[in-house]
C-alpha cells in the first residue's frame, strides 16, 4: 500500500508539472506576441498622432 500511495502522489505532482509547463509554453507561443504586437501598435499610433498635431497647426 505504501508504493501505491508514493505512486500517487508522483502522478499528481507530475500532472501538475506538466499543466504548469504548458500553461507557460502557452502563454509565450500565443499571448505574448499578442501583447508586445498592442504595444507596439499603441506606440506607433501616439507618434503619429504627435505628427498629424504638429503637422497642421498654424506658426
Amino acid at each position: 500500500m505504501k508504493k501505491f500511495g508514493w505512486g500517487i502522489v508522483t502522478g499528481v505532482a507530475g500532472t501538475l508539472a506538466g499543466v504548469i509547463g504548458a500553461g507557460k509554453l502557452f502563454h509565450t507561443i500565443a499571448i505574448k506576441p499578442i501583447e508586445e504586437e498592442e504595444a507596439k501598435f499603441e506606440a506607433t499610433e501616439l507618434r503619429g498622432a504627435r505628427k498629424a498635431g504638429n503637422s497642421h497647426t498654424p506658426r
